[in-house]
């Protein structure tokens, strides 16, 4: 989902509201109840006009924001009226203020806190070619499995795990014991390995094996061709689907691609959109599937259709979280 210099304004659908946030499609989700876990972080969004080393920007955009790919995920989940949980840590200074951020949204928060680092950290810089993105992982790298509570594993439906900082830290056997903790009650298991560089760290040969009892896996086409070595993102998927039951590659402008073992790859198209800031698309286009998968795992086509409706939506706002 590219940007773009003139946006193009796409009137919004007919909704009840809760709270302020739309709840279009209540029937999609209603009943299910979702757990995100992984990263929430400080985030320091540059717009800067420099385009060299040592040039001086003085007219640069700098916003604070909470990001973080759990905490994006699960605010739209919340935005879209959807029952969510989400298990994160951050530094200890930082507990209450991201609850009551998280709480706005209909998230409940369970907060770990962390005496010894500090609140996980992003710095995100736009100029005219594109983004760079910085990130120090500090308390969300010590996240794991064990911080995440039986009881709120054997009430969910959906438990997604996501996040950079998260996944990129402990190699392997993270993962593999976020994974098995995912899946310990009967839940459905959706994972995003959420960046290229994590998978590179990881190794993809174990990062594939220690996706046994993900139901679900949404990378992007870097991160898809990274994991399986392919040139194309058609040609992963077919390599992921022996992994993993259901691929969903996001593949920017070009909306997603859906991978289930022995069929060939669906391509859904993305849905016009107000293209203000790219960040967090991904993370919103997750929350509109999961939410549509929940109720129907059949019509994995009518929940890429949602991802692509709600990813739309958060291509129009700085930050990658809906507003509140």
């Amino acid at each position: 989902m590219s940007s773009s210099s003139e946006p193009v304004v796409v009137p919004p659908r007919p909704a009840a509201t809760r709270a302020g946030r739309e709840v279009t499609g209540r029937r999609r989700g209603v009943g299910k109840r979702f757990l995100v876990v992984g990263d929430v972080l400080d985030g320091v969004l540059v717009q800067t006009s420099a385009e060299a080393v040592g040039t001086h920007d003085p007219a640069a955009v700098i916003q604070h924001r909470s990001l973080g790919a759990a905490g994006n995920t699960a605010t739209w989940l919340g935005w879209l009226g959807a029952e969510v949980d989400l298990v994160a840590r951050v530094g200890v200074d930082d507990v209450l203020r991201h609850e009551r951020s998280l709480a706005d949204a209909g998230v409940r928060a369970h907060v770990r806190y962390d005496a010894r680092a500090a609140t996980g950290a992003i710095v995100s810089v736009r100029d005219g070619r594109g983004r760079t993105a910085m990130t120090d992982p500090a308390a969300s790298g010590d996240l794991d499995a064990a911080d995440v509570p039986g009881d709120l594993v054997a009430r969910a439906d959906i438990v997604h795990l996501t996040g950079a900082a998260m996944l990129g830290g402990g190699g392997a056997e993270r993962i593999a014991g976020l994974v098995a903790r995912a899946g310990s009650a009967g839940a459905r298991v959706s994972l995003d390995p959420s960046a290229e560089a994590v998978v590179r760290s990881v190794g993809p040969e174990t990062f594939l094996a220690a996706l046994d009892g993900v139901d679900v896996l949404f990378p992007d086409e870097a991160e898809a061709c990274a994991l399986t070595g392919a040139a194309t993102a058609a040609e992963a998927v077919r390599r992921l689907t022996a992994v993993v039951p259901l691929v969903v590659v996001t593949t920017g402008s070009d909306g997603a691609l859906l991978g289930r073992p022995g069929r060939s790859p669906q391509r859904v198209p993305a849905t016009p959109a107000t293209v203000v800031d790219t960040l967090g698309a991904g993370d919103a286009f997750a929350a509109g599937f999961l939410r549509a998968w929940a109720t129907d795992p059949v019509r994995v086509g009518a929940a890429a259709r949602e991802g692509t409706r709600v990813a739309s939506r958060a291509l129009g706002f700085v930050g990658g979280r809906p507003p509140v």
